[in-house]
């Protein structure tokens, strides 16, 4: 999606094509509908709910996309997002313990089942103390960075057990999406101010507690949030409905 927003006016036409019912799905129907709408505003075209199944070119080159209904873009660049896989495959039978899909799994020290073997990284599921879980994999270059430093001293003999919370932003035609915590398995979410407007926040409940933050125009929500779940100071729905200004700093010295 940022290369859909930086190509518009350096190329001819720009189309998405995506297997979800709208962008940025993860930040729920909502916001991607909002955001689909900016893009859109900008001259950038969807092909949703749809998959790309082979491309035809000449003297080769691409010169079309071919679509899972049959229909055919005119292409003449395609970019593909196909995301990936741990290249763990190495440390099968290592003694190494992994999980189904191979990501490595490791302590708050990142240390492995194996004596002396640390891992770090996209590869790694570890537990995240701030939010209650355990054996979460976030592929993030600020986890990883975390991951490196902690391992590192763990290593040197200085227990330093992992305590952070996910932090990232996105950043589109001028406009910032950020986020904190981990959404994965929420089951409520609660809206302040008009998406449609680009002037937002997300709250993702789960049991009746926050897990995660995103908002749009309303800084430093989602900076104070990062600083609460590390503090380990649980948010409920209803402390949501009795703050409509989202001013949470107060929050952190209760």
């Amino acid at each position: 999606m940022e290369l859909a927003a930086f190509l518009p006016g350096r190329a001819r036409s720009v189309t998405v094509v995506g297997s979800t019912p709208a962008p940025l799905v993860q930040f729920g129907p909502e916001i991607g509908s909002a955001m689909r709408k900016l893009f859109e505003s900008k001259g950038v075209q969807f092909k949703l709910q749809a998959k790309l199944v082979s491309l035809i070119g000449e003297n080769g080159r691409v010169t079309h996309a071919v679509l899972g209904d049959g229909s055919q873009l005119v292409a003449e660049t395609i970019l593909v997002g196909i995301g990936v896989v741990p290249a763990t495959a190495f440390l099968k039978d290592s003694g190494i313990e992994m999980n189904p899909q191979g990501f490595v799994k490791v302590d708050a020290t990142m240390k492995t089942n194996v004596d002396d073997v640390y891992a770090a990284g996209d590869i790694v599921t570890f537990p995240m103390a701030a939010l209650e879980l355990d054996n979460v994999n976030i592929q993030h270059w600020q986890m990883a960075h975390k991951h490196g430093n902690v391992a590192g001293a763990a290593i040197a003999g200085i227990a330093k057990p992992i305590d952070t919370v996910p932090f990232f932003w996105t950043m589109v035609f001028g406009k910032s999406i950020r986020y904190t915590g981990y959404g994965g398995g929420h089951d409520d979410v609660v809206i302040h101010g008009i998406v449609d407007d680009l002037q937002f926040v997300a709250y993702y409940l789960k049991k009746g507690k926050v897990i995660a933050v995103a908002s749009m125009g309303r800084d430093p929500v989602c900076a104070v949030f990062a600083q609460i779940f590390i503090a380990r100071k649980p948010v409920t729905k209803a402390d949501i409905e009795s703050n409509p200004n989202d001013d949470w700093t107060s929050w952190l010295s209760a």
